[in-house]
């Protein structure tokens, strides 16, 4: 019996990966978010993050900003003028610099993030520090 229990210990099998589930948003951090969003966002991507065609693109279901989030962080923390296509329809508009403090970021990606139909996951705040130009 012992043979038969140390045999299987060496497995070659890999271990199963563990998912990772991320914490609930705190209510307090998606409200400032969303003040946030409402100040610094809305006039140009809309109330429901829907943007506008060929000017300003949707934040809600957007396929570039769950595929490109860091890039999406570095756009809003330093601005952008560079061309992005987001959900097969190109944008070359200027983002300016938000002007919002690191921790400001971190509220308003997260309300972004998760807002809209969106379940993208969230950022912290050392991922927004890390960002550089």
């Amino acid at each position: 019996m012992v043979f038969f229990l140390t045999s299987c210990v060496g497995s070659d099998k890999k271990p199963a990966k563990k998912e990772v589930v991320s914490a609930e948003i705190p209510a307090s951090e998606m409200e400032n978010g969303a003040q946030l969003y409402r100040a610094k966002c809305m006039n140009c991507h809309m109330k429901t993050g829907s943007g506008i065609e060929k000017f300003y693109p949707p934040l809600a279901n957007s396929d570039y900003l769950k595929k490109h989030t860091e890039d999406a962080i570095k756009m809003v923390k330093f601005g952008s003028n560079k061309p992005i296509k987001v959900n097969g329809i190109k944008y070359n508009s200027l983002m300016p610099a938000s002007g919002l403090t690191d921790k400001e970021l971190v509220a308003v990606f997260n309300y972004i993030l998760n807002s809209w139909g969106n379940n993208y996951g969230q950022v912290s705040l050392e991922q927004i520090e890390a960002v550089e130009r």
